[in-house]
């Protein structure tokens, strides 16, 4: 009998890789070193760009090395936990080198949580040093009682900024922060206490916790990340080594936050390993995304999708030239085939040379699994599998993996899977599973499939599909990329709602966002007509039943849609007196 491969041993996926990316050898060392050692021969280049001052690599080291000497003044050390509550500023990224460097781990927060959130991470971290950014110290005075540090040091965003700029910024702000009482120290004056080539650098150990980063939390508490020097590196290589087209010291644009695995790994380590200029904008508003990329004029950037709805429409970039673009790349969120049709269509009009660089990961395989690279494209694919990962896909009732173009389970295996949840065996046993290869699978919980190319299509999330009272699974995307090539529709989000006529079950609604400069008063003709057009064109059992305008889709705090938010309002929408007010039938 002869051994038949599964998709996950073929690997058809290798065929787009170069034989020397196929032979290259993985950086086994720290985040810390891998940065230094592939930056060592352009010392005077810019690593990053902050507002008009430019920090050179030789500079950026320095900076590492400094504030690894403070962390060490101040009894942080190997195996220790320093959180982190800031955006992306220079003196963040400094700092989460300079605790790999020691052997330390960095927990990031988001400072837009909730005091209750905030005070819960910290604690549970363990960490008896806090970085702050000043704009985000009421929140901690707020729970200073509760979280038991011994040090907390304040960052301040203009601690980078050129000087004309920092003086402005110092001259019309002020602080009413207690330096120098209850262990609250200046960013300053801690790098003041270091002393010169204190800090001990850490031996390498490719299971050691870089970071922590946090879900979102669909089922109770977020969860706790917790990356790895392999598992962050691995990313960084995988982009090194996918063939994009690029050069050293071009332009990348740093948009997401460092509290995010997406922001962390691939928007400020993986353009530093691949010598990019990073233009940091630690405070990042999406109504300016034309805005920034006309002053920026960035080769490379990524973005959510929710973000890119918004450059569509931009001011900024109607008739703008955007041939000096390489990369625009999108993750963090599925993107629906009428949103991905649209940007294609600007991106073409707008002169980029290549189509979008959709990709898809998760914050347990550091946030990158699959990308589009260069002319490397498919309608609806979100590209292939980063040379160092493998995916395949499962049958999620009994483990077989299945065959090519067949619906499942996504899961990853590779260096780039997460250590597990932070002190939550439970959720990280269910995640991460052993399979029969003897290999450590990441069980996604997104249905996808695979086709002969190697080209992986996400056709929706487990936790996402609507299922109606016959057991008929609806999946959201399907009903969203249909809408979305609507002339009128800015952004669908499609929930569901519960069934009225039965005790169980669910049916599928829309909730659409209309383009800018539409008329509010035909809101109703054009959810009517796209309610019409899905009776007329979609399956019986993926119709939407009803259609409902908004202002605005709210939006996480990473720029996702918030399916959540709109859940909660629209569970028990009437939508049998929806269908009657607007004359419509079953």
């Amino acid at each position: 009998m002869d051994y038949i491969k599964t998709i996950s041993q073929e690997k058809p996926w290798m065929k787009y890789f170069s034989e020397e990316s196929r032979q290259a050898e993985f950086p086994r060392m720290k985040v810390y070193s891998y940065f230094k050692e592939i930056n060592k021969n352009r010392l005077h280049e810019t690593a990053l760009y902050y507002y008009g001052a430019k920090i050179t690599v030789k500079k950026m080291i320095e900076k590492i090395d400094e504030c690894a000497d403070a962390l060490d003044a101040l009894g942080v050390r190997a195996g220790d936990t320093v959180s982190l509550l800031s955006a992306s500023t220079p003196e963040s990224i400094f700092a989460f080198y300079a605790l790999n460097k020691i052997g330390a781990t960095m927990n990031a927060i988001d400072p837009r949580l909730d005091k209750k959130s905030v005070a819960r991470m910290i604690k549970s971290s363990g960490s008896k040093v806090l970085i702050v950014i000043d704009m985000a110290y009421p929140l901690v005075a707020a729970v200073r009682s509760e979280i038991d540090q011994e040090h907390i040091i304040i960052q301040s965003s203009s601690t980078s900024l050129p000087p004309i700029k920092k003086f402005a910024l110092k001259l019309f702000t002020k602080s009413n922060i207690p330096y120098g009482k209850g262990g609250n120290i200046s960013w300053e004056n801690f790098i003041a206490g270091a002393k010169d080539g204190a800090a001990k650098e850490a031996e390498y150990d490719g299971d050691a916790t870089v970071a922590i980063t946090y879900t979102g939390g669909t089922t109770g508490f977020p969860k706790g990340v917790m990356l790895t020097n392999d598992s962050v590196n691995a990313v960084a290589f995988s982009f090194l080594h996918a063939g994009i087209v690029y050069e050293p010291n071009t332009r990348f644009l740093g948009i997401m936050p460092i509290f995010s695995s997406y922001g962390l790994v691939v928007g400020i380590h993986m353009p530093m390993i691949m010598q990019q200029e990073l233009a940091l904008i630690p405070r990042f508003y999406p109504i300016k995304m034309g805005e920034y990329i006309k002053k920026y004029k960035p080769q490379h950037m990524i973005a959510t999708p929710a973000f890119y709805e918004i450059l569509i429409d931009s001011e900024e970039m109607k008739g703008f030239d955007l041939s000096f673009m390489l990369t625009l790349g999108s993750g963090g969120d599925s993107m629906n085939a009428g949103l991905e049709d649209k940007l294609n269509e600007f991106m073409k009009t707008h002169n980029l040379r290549y189509p979008l660089a959709q990709g898809y990961g998760m914050s347990e395989v550091s946030a990158a699994a699959t990308f589009c690279v260069n002319d490397r494209y498919k309608r609806g694919s979100v590209g292939i599998p980063c040379i160092a990962t493998t995916i395949g896909i499962f049958d999620p009732e009994t483990g077989e993996e299945l065959g090519y173009d067949t619906p499942g389970e996504v899961c990853i295996s590779g260096p780039s899977v997460m250590k597990g949840y932070y002190n939550n065996k439970e959720e990280t046993d269910h995640v991460l599973r052993r399979h029969a290869d003897g290999q450590i699978w990441v069980h996604s919980g997104d249905i996808g499939t695979i086709d002969k190319d190697g080209f992986v299509y996400i056709r929706g999330r487990v936790k996402r599909m609507i299922t109606r009272f016959d057991g008929h699974k609806v999946f959201p995307i399907t009903i969203e990329s249909f809408i979305s090539n609507h002339e009128a529709v800015h952004s669908c989000s499609v929930i569901g709602v519960n069934d009225r006529e039965r005790t169980q079950g669910q049916y599928p609604m829309a909730v659409i966002e209309l383009n800018s400069g539409i008329d509010v008063s035909r809101r109703d003709e054009i959810c009517r007509e796209i309610y019409a057009r899905c009776h007329q064109e979609l399956e019986q059992r993926g119709r939407p039943v009803a259609v409902v305008c908004v202002d605005e889709i709210p939006l996480t705090g990473m720029g996702k849609n918030d399916y959540r938010k709109l859940e909660k309002q629209y569970k028990y929408f009437d939508y049998i007196a929806w269908e009657k007010e607007n004359c419509l039938q079953k």
